[in-house]
């Protein structure tokens, strides 16, 4: 009986063990761990670098936030600081402080009312500014914006004591629901900015000045400033009294918290919270509270959504494992469907098996197929690619000749009228225009570079025709820039002249008109010359018919059209519409690139 049970514990043992050599068990548990320990220690690293980084990036904009709050209230304060400089310095001001010097009452009242005027004309630049007054030390010739009576003695309040010992220094007073200078509940907020007024040459002390401000312009700027649900922004003096607190009843008194000189973490109201704080030109504080478990909040989301993924990881890692365990054809069907997607033009793909088994090798060797064919047809299209630009060239080589014959012709026939500065003056034109041709810069050129390139090209025709030609161009500035290949509207042009106005007996014009249409620009060149018969309209752009329809005249617009499809496709090219007796328009079109980025097109693109 026990030789029974350990033969049969022997028979289970073997067949387990023997289960191991199972490719499919091996595929099985290849996948499961595959998939479970990435994910899990993937998980984790992710978890402690993402919680790292929402910290950092979260205290990064605290403060980014906390600074630009600075800048802000820096502006503020310095606008005020420089009214009170604009009045501290004011010639007018010292005048009133001082008085006339005349026993006429009209003369001191006249000073002091153009004082006056001259606050008034600052409230009304400085909307933010509700009261000025400027308290003569004596009691004699104060100057005070408001009519309002204050209920209290300026003379004898805090705010002028601490002006008058701070000695010309400029002394800012934070946020007061009770008004500094009227003694009484505005309804309003307010804080204050004061300095003393100076005789320019003795530097006695003849006044004080007070500037109440609205606390909109703090409230505004502060008020919304908010970090999390519970985080909030104050601002303290140098004193370290609140100017500004989202409790209006903390206005004036001392705060218990002494700010750190940098971004520290501190027990701040019994919980942790980051303090970031930032000085401003004044010597205030704005400083920034954010409580440290908002701070974090996120990775705690993160932490609970990596437990998740990591359970259903496992749960989906052991259905797959036992689903590519059964079906171990699945690499096969995959690397089928590869081929099919290689058979349809998908040069891309690429098989992902691995192994030293037949489907390794046969993955293996798939991939280098791929790649080879991919090396083929890019060959292909590279040769493809230089031969277009090869029929390119030598639609252009038909054109040069033809335009050297014409221009030498003409200056042969002016040398022989012994117009000498003409000849030179056209010799000269034409070697700026050859020098153009050589394609130094690329074979692609700017609209307005071609455009400068015709001009040239108009003067050897002036002097060809005898000023007998005109040439108008609208084109607007925003389509200079674009680019087109190089010699492309001289042909037309020439063209125009040569079988269009020059067998006129009077003189003609060519007007050139650029525009955009969509995507793509159009050139339009028309001329007020003799016309094409219609019978030869359907040969210029090089259908039936041959050389023996136009001669230059087609060679010249083929080139322009075929140049024109080359590039961009058959999409765009030359049409031509023309009427015996009236003149012919010739429309390029072509799409609008601002840099040079035309391409040529070819049979593998």
């Amino acid at each position: 009986m026990p030789s029974a049970i350990l033969s049969r514990w022997k028979r289970f043992i073997d067949r387990y063990v023997k289960g191991f050599h199972s490719i499919a068990v091996q595929l099985y548990l290849l996948f499961f761990i595959s998939i479970l320990i990435p994910v899990l220690i993937g998980g984790y690293l992710s978890y402690q670098k993402s919680a790292r980084m929402i910290e950092e990036q979260v205290s990064h904009v605290a403060t980014l936030t906390i600074k630009q709050v600075r800048d802000n209230l820096d502006f503020v304060f310095k606008r005020l600081d420089d009214t009170s400089m604009r009045l501290f310095s004011s010639p007018l001001i010292q005048e009133a402080l001082e008085g006339s010097g005349s026993s006429e009452p009209f003369e001191q009242y006249k000073l002091n009312y153009d004082a006056k005027q001259f606050l008034y004309q600052i409230i009304m630049n400085m909307p933010e500014i509700m009261d000025i007054y400027i308290l003569d030390v004596n009691r004699e010739n104060s100057v005070i914006s408001s009519s309002i009576q204050s209920l209290t003695d300026p003379w004898e309040t805090e705010w002028y004591r601490r002006i008058v010992e701070a000695d010309g220094r400029t002394v800012w007073f934070g946020l007061s629901n009770i008004s500094y200078l009227k003694g009484v509940d505005m309804g309003i907020p307010v804080f204050g900015v004061g300095r003393t007024v100076k005789e320019v040459e003795t530097g006695r002390i003849i006044g004080v000045m007070f500037i109440e401000v609205r606390g909109k312009v703090l409230t505004d700027t502060l008020g919304e400033m908010r970090f999390g649900r519970t985080g909030y922004t104050y601002l303290v003096d140098e004193g370290n009294r609140f100017a500004y607190h989202g409790d209006a009843s903390l206005y004036g008194q001392r705060s218990a918290l002494q700010l750190p000189g940098q971004t520290e973490v501190l027990e701040v109201e019994g919980r942790q919270q980051m303090v970031i704080p930032a000085e401003l030109g004044n010597g205030w504080k704005v400083t920034g509270i954010v409580p440290l478990e908002e701070l974090v909040a996120g990775t705690v989301e993160i932490r609970d959504l990596t437990v998740w993924i990591a359970l259903g990881s496992g749960v989906v890692a052991l259905i797959m494992g036992y689903y590519v365990a059964q079906r171990i054809g699945r690499p096969l069907v995959h690397l089928s469907q590869l081929m099919h997607r290689g058979e349809t033009g998908d040069l891309t793909v690429r098989s992902p098996i691995q192994g030293r088994n037949e489907i390794g090798r046969l993955s293996r060797s798939f991939n280098k197929m791929i790649a080879r064919i991919q090396q083929l047809i890019e060959r292909i299209a590279e040769e493809e690619s230089e031969k277009k630009k090869a029929e390119i060239r030598a639609l252009r080589y038909q054109i040069n000749p033809h335009f050297l014959y014409n221009t030498l012709n003409t200056i042969r026939w002016m040398a022989k009228l012994q117009r000498t500065d003409d000849v030179a003056a056209m010799i000269s034109t034409l070697v700026h225009i050859l020098e153009s041709s050589l394609e130094r810069t690329g074979p692609i050129v700017t609209l307005g570079e071609e455009l400068q390139l015709l001009e040239k090209y108009m003067i050897i025709q002036q002097y060809r025709y005898n000023n007998g030609v005109t040439l108008s161009v609208q084109c607007p500035q925003e389509l200079s820039g674009l680019t087109m290949p190089r010699m492309l509207l001289q042909p037309v042009v020439e063209n125009a002249i040569f079988h269009g106005i020059a067998p006129r007996d009077d003189k003609g014009s060519v007007g050139i008109t650029v525009y955009r249409q969509g995507e793509d620009a159009v050139i339009v060149i028309e001329d007020d010359g003799v016309g094409i018969p219609a019978e030869k309209l359907p040969y210029l752009l090089g259908g039936a018919g041959g050389s023996r329809t136009g001669g230059m005249t087609r060679i010249g617009l083929s080139h322009v059209h075929q140049t024109l499809q080359l590039y961009y496709g058959s999409d765009y090219g030359v049409t031509v519409e023309s009427r015996e007796g009236t003149g012919t328009r010739v429309q390029l079109t072509f799409p609008i690139r601002q840099k040079e980025d035309a391409y040529v097109q070819s049979s593998a693109g």
